[in-house]
């Protein structure tokens, strides 16, 4: 063995089974052949041959070249250009760069051994157990353990894959953080964002910036998005949009959670429900809405305080449960609903809809219509059943059946009152002409008695069960948002 030795500043040759000096012309210059070792700067470096210029600090190997710098660095190659002035290393052919957590396999790298960084111009792959991450160029850290991804930069693992322009790996850490446009598929979703991170170890994500995640149902949109792959739960903060184009339907909160294997969505605060009509749109509130999937059928439910908001009419109730699959809509617990001056409620309300409109409307138990006669007179109709039949979404016709009663104010050409008149009638059919009341048809002759003005009763002027709710009607969308 020969060996040749020099101050630490300079590159130290341990071995080479031949050494050829150089001529007086070049005396700077010498040839090592065989199992060629160096050093310098904690490194160690091997390779079948290498010229080495003393004077430049510099070396040029061949052959099986490999690098190592303790047990946290291993590099491996072709060819290697050293210079130990600059303490880099320049590495080509068939490169693999090791650290303790992953490979990084290229063509071609640049290593700096005082700052510790590396730089590959072409393209690059790190495989990290089930990971790995493909770039057509990047850098490494190796105090930070941070890999620099950037240009056409594609993940793939077991059950995702990313593409994105620019990403940091944390070879310690597991996690990929999003610097640019993102896309993250997987069997079950897309997710998409600006700027976040993946954890590839535990499956945790974070995503900012234009964030969403998106399935063949439903696109949920927020400022920042959180997702556990694993346990297949995301959660959504502020500003949240939940798409579904099946059924033109949009919710809107600031906040959000999602239960993928459970197909469960929760919605709370401020939630805003959108049902997208062909002409208009219903706006709904609560605080709080659930779209699930219970055996193959969707369903949406609102929870306490539900208000409801469209152009022609207007609603609430303390709860809803919208069936999209059966195009049905329950509304419970104490509703009523307002068509202009026309106040509806009953025990419940149910609503039918057919290729995205309105169809019908049925009360029951206990229905009653009520509008304003005058300051303190109401007329009303009440009966145990009742159908809204709608055309265009707009309410056409009004089918009492059973129990039907009717009370009216009477009132001259001159608009002088006369009385009151209280009908029963089994069946009474109304009819509505541009939302408003046109006229009442009674099935038959109905018992009829008409009290005169002066006569009438406080209690003559009510049917039973009279409520008079229209200070509760919401104006506006902002209304109900308040």
């Amino acid at each position: 063995m020969n060996s040749y030795a020099q101050n630490s500043e300079q590159i130290e040759l341990i071995n080479s089974d031949r050494i050829i000096s150089s001529s007086e012309k070049h005396p700077d210059y010498w040839l090592y052949i065989g199992n060629v070792k160096f050093q310098h700067n904690g490194a160690i470096m091997k390779c079948d041959s290498s010229h080495h210029y003393k004077k430049e600090n510099k070396m040029i190997a061949f052959g099986k070249i490999s690098i190592n710098k303790g047990d946290s660095l291993f590099m491996s190659g072709k060819k290697l250009v050293y210079n130990g002035n600059k303490s880099s290393a320049h590495l080509s052919g068939g490169v693999i760069l090791k650290d303790k957590n992953t490979t990084l396999i290229t063509s071609e790298i640049t290593y700096n051994f005082k700052k510790n960084t590396s730089f590959y111009p072409k393209k690059g792959e790190i495989i990290d157990k089930e990971t790995s991450v493909t770039s057509n160029k990047g850098s490494y850290n190796a105090i930070s353990h941070n890999f620099y991804f950037k240009d056409n930069v594609r993940i793939t693992g077991k059950d995702y894959t990313v593409e994105t322009d620019t990403l940091i790996y944390n070879s310690e850490t597991k996690k990929s953080f999003f610097l640019g446009p993102s896309f993250i598929y997987s069997k079950n979703n897309t997710i998409y964002c600006e700027n976040g991170w993946y954890n590839t170890n535990t499956n945790l994500s974070q995503f900012r910036e234009n964030a969403y995640i998106t399935d063949s149902d439903y696109t949920i949109k927020g400022d920042s998005l959180f997702y556990d792959r694993n346990k297949g739960y995301g959660k959504a903060i502020d500003n949240i949009c939940m798409i579904d184009t099946v059924n033109n339907i949009i919710i809107n909160g600031n906040l959000a959670e999602y239960f993928e294997k459970e197909e469960y969505i929760e919605v709370t605060q401020n939630a805003l429900l959108n049902i997208i009509f062909e002409k208009d749109t219903l706006f709904m509130t609560s605080n709080k809405f659930v779209s699930n999937n219970i055996k193959g059928k969707e369903n949406i439910i609102a929870y306490n305080n539900v208000k409801i908001f469209k152009e022609d009419f207007q609603g609430k109730c303390d709860s809803l449960f919208y069936s999209l699959t059966d195009s049905v809509v329950n509304l419970y617990n104490n509703p009523v609903l307002w068509v202009d001056d026309m106040q509806i409620t009953s025990d419940s309300i149910n609503i039918k809809m057919y290729k995205q409109k309105i169809h019908r409307m049925y009360f029951y138990p206990n229905p009653i219509i009520i509008s304003k006669a005058d300051s303190l007179h109401y007329n009303q109709i009440k009966g145990k059943y009742m159908v809204g039949i709608f055309k265009e979404n707009k309410l056409q016709k009004l089918n009492v059946v059973g129990n039907g009663q009717s009370l009216f104010l009477i009132e001259d050409d001159k608009k002088e009152k006369m009385g009151i008149n209280k009908a029963i009638c089994t069946d009474i059919s109304i009819n509505m002409l541009d939302s408003k009341l046109s006229n009442i048809t009674y099935k038959i002759i109905p018992k009829s008695i008409t009290t005169p003005f002066n006569e009438v009763k406080e209690e003559d002027k009510y049917l039973d069960g009279f409520i008079w709710r229209m200070d509760e009607k919401p104006k506006s969308k902002e209304d109900i948002l308040n």
